[in-house]
C-alpha cells in the first residue's frame, strides 16, 4: 500500500466517486488528485525533495488531508502541529524535527525556523505536479509526531511507512472497511490515531472521509452523507449526550463510533451508546504504537487498546 500512490490510484479508478470532505470542500477522487498534485508542484517549488520534512500546522480540513499526500508524493516525512501552539511552542516542534518547510493557515506573526512558510491557500494556485509520485520504502519516514506521552516531557515518534501500513491495515480489517464506508472526523489531525483510523483507512479501503465537524452541524452531516463511523473526543460525545431528548437524529447509517485523543469516562460511553444506538469504541492510547510489523485483528466488537495491541518487530 504506497501511499503516494493513493490519489493516483483512486482517480484512475473511480474518478468521480467522494473521496475528501470538509465543511467547505467536497473532493471527488479526480478532484482530490488535482489538489495533492498542485500542492506537489507547490513544495517542490519551494525546495522540498525526498527526505525532507513538512510541518504541517492546520486545523481540521480537507486541506490538512491534500498537503499530507503532497509531501508523501514528493518523497518528503509529514510533522503534524497543534494550530493551537504558542509560537514559542510550535517553533519548538519545528526545530526538534528539523522541518524545511511550513504550511499554515496565515503567515505567522513571527519568523518561523523554516526555509519557507507557505499559507494553506496558496498551495492551489500552482500548476499540477507533472513527475511521478516518489516510491517510498517500507522503510521511509512517513509521520513525525511529537507527544508528551505519559511522561509529560516532549517526545518525537518516528512513523515509517510500513508502521503506516500495518496499522490502516489492522483497522481495516477489524472494523471490516470497504468502499462503502463513510468516516466522518472530529478526532484532531496532528494524533496518529485520528491519521490512521479517521482518514488513511477509509481511503485506502475505498471509501471516503469528511472532517471538520461541529456540535451544530454533527447530525444534519450525518442524515446528509449516511456516513457509515464517526470518531471524535470525549468532549464532543458529552455534548452530543446531553442535547435536549426532543431531538432525535436518524443515525441508522452509523455502524460504529470511535473515542479517542483523551481517556472516556464509561458513563459517558454507555450514555452515549444507550441514547443513539451506536456501539461506541474506546479508542484512546496514551503513546503511538511505533514500527509497528504484525499484527491480529478481531471480529468487529467493543474494542479497547488493552485488548488488541500492535506488536513491534
Amino acid at each position: 500500500m504506497n501511499l503516494s500512490t493513493l490519489p493516483d490510484r483512486r482517480a484512475a479508478a473511480a474518478p468521480d466517486a467522494a473521496a475528501v470532505a470538509d465543511d467547505s470542500t467536497d473532493l471527488s477522487n479526480a478532484g482530490f488528485l488535482d489538489a495533492v498534485r498542485r500542492a506537489a508542484a507547490t513544495l517542490r517549488a519551494a525546495g522540498v525533495s525526498n527526505g525532507d520534512v513538512v510541518a504541517i500546522m492546520l486545523p481540521n480540513s480537507a486541506a490538512f488531508v491534500v498537503s499530507m499526500f503532497a509531501a508523501w508524493r514528493v518523497g518528503a516525512t509529514v510533522t503534524p502541529i497543534d494550530p493551537s501552539l504558542t509560537a514559542e511552542e510550535a517553533d519548538c516542534q519545528l526545530t526538534d524535527t528539523g522541518a524545511e518547510v511550513l504550511i499554515t493557515a496565515q503567515r505567522p506573526t513571527s519568523d518561523a525556523p523554516v526555509r519557507a512558510v507557505i499559507p494553506a491557500d496558496d498551495l492551489t494556485t500552482a500548476d499540477p505536479d507533472v513527475a511521478e509520485p516518489a516510491r517510498l520504502g517500507n522503510d521511509a519516514l512517513a509521520l513525525l509526531i511529537c507527544t508528551n506521552g505519559t511522561t509529560g516531557k516532549p517526545n518525537s515518534v518516528m512513523v515509517d511507512h510500513a508502521n503506516l501500513n500495518a496499522m490502516c491495515a489492522m483497522v481495516i480489517e477489524a472494523f471490516e472497511l470497504t468502499g462503502v464506508d463513510h468516516s466522518l472526523l472530529n478526532l484532531p489531525l496532528y494524533h496518529v490515531n485520528s491519521i490512521v483510523v479517521g482518514t488513511l483507512s477509509p481511503l485506502l479501503a475505498g471509501g471516503r472521509a469528511t472532517v471538520a465537524f461541529s456540535p451544530k452541524t454533527f447530525f444534519d452531516r450525518i442524515e446528509r452523507s449516511r456516513a457509515t463511523y464517526i470518531s471524535a473526543v470525549p468532549t464532543m460525545y458529552a455534548l452530543l449526550s446531553d442535547l435536549p431528548a426532543q431531538i432525535r437524529p436518524n443515525t441508522s447509517s452509523v455502524r460504529f463510533a470511535i473515542c479517542g485523543a483523551a481517556p472516556a469516562d464509561v458513563d459517558l460511553l454507555t450514555k452515549f451508546e444507550r441514547r443513539y444506538g451506536v456501539p461506541i469504541i474506546d479508542g484512546y492510547v496514551s503513546e503511538v504504537p511505533v514500527r509497528a510489523r504484525s499484527y491480529w485483528s478481531p471480529t468487529p466488537a467493543r474494542w479497547t487498546p488493552s485488548e488488541y495491541a500492535c506488536r513491534a518487530s
